[in-house]
């Protein structure tokens, strides 16, 4: 699939230049148009103190503050995002063009997570920094989950980004399948593709099923190594400790449903692996 839009939304944090450093990175790769989206409350909704503030004076005064320091914010991102672009030969447009990597910045007032969740439904995919300490937040669940979207997770100071090594989380879940089937272009791009799941995963017929998944990789002609290893009482661990052996570009994973949380396993919920990983996923 060609993804000619790609929606990257500036979460929380301090660190918005190298998240944003990291997702252009992304869309340099895929030769696609991002829209980076960056969302500010009105601080006359969010402050509503003239109920104790006589006369409102105060209140007038402190709105201006406010309002002043959103604008230098917004300057101040905006700025930073074409200096990005200009050190990484990306043209700014809030169009995409056929052929080219592009992007545009723009801020919309709002709750963040609800834009995301309504904005990330009109792109191609979603690319999302994965939360600080590995805590799912209302953004990342809103990008991950709600938007229906295929989504990259990057690491937070993501530097460079390539799909040539990729690794595949396959639990026989719904999810997993979804996640391997949405990956296929990527897969039959890729240099390597190494595929790896668990006993628990393959059931029963272990041989039989493992013997399926071979079969289906190779009925769309890629050619996978496979490993069936043992998953540790730590969520996420045993994906992670494969994919740094692998020296792995990217993780294709499987994402869960419900209370917002994503599967990414080999073995459950993994707040461990978004804390941890140098790798972004794919799901």
């Amino acid at each position: 699939m060609k993804y000619k839009k790609i929606l990257f939304p500036i979460g929380a944090g301090d660190d918005i230049e190298q998240r944003v450093y990291g997702a252009l990175k992304v869309a340099k790769w895929f030769h696609s148009h991002m829209e980076i989206m960056a969302c500010q409350l009105d601080p006359s909704i969010v402050y509503n103190m003239k109920m104790t503030l006589r006369g409102g004076v105060l209140f007038e005064e402190f709105l201006k503050s406010a309002k002043a320091d959103m604008k230098e914010e917004h300057e101040q991102n905006e700025a930073m995002f074409k200096r990005i672009c200009k050190e990484l030969d990306i043209k700014i447009s809030d169009k995409s063009i056929d052929g080219m990597c592009t992007a545009n910045f723009v801020t919309h007032q709002g709750k963040r997570s609800a834009i995301v969740e309504q904005e990330s439904k009109f792109c191609d995919m979603v690319v999302a920094a994965v939360p600080l300490n590995g805590k799912i937040t209302g953004t990342f669940e809103a990008a991950v989950i709600k938007s229906g979207k295929n989504v990259i997770a990057i690491p937070r100071n993501l530097k460079e980004f390539s799909a040539n090594n990729i690794l595949v989380s396959w639990t026989a879940t719904p999810q997993s399948s979804r996640a391997l089937t949405s990956s296929l272009d990527l897969l039959k791009r890729a240099q390597n593709v190494h595929c790896v799941t668990s006993k628990a995963s393959l059931g029963e017929n272990a041989e039989i099923n493992l013997k399926k998944l071979e079969e289906y990789f190779g009925l769309h002609g890629i050619k996978a190594t496979f490993d069936v290893v043992d998953t540790t009482s730590i969520p996420g661990e045993a994906l992670l400790k494969v994919a740094n052996e692998a020296n792995a570009d990217l993780i294709v994973a499987g994402r869960h449903g419900e209370n917002g949380l994503m599967e990414m396993v080999l073995g459950g919920t993994s707040r461990f692996f978004l804390e941890h990983t140098n790798i972004p996923v794919f799901m």
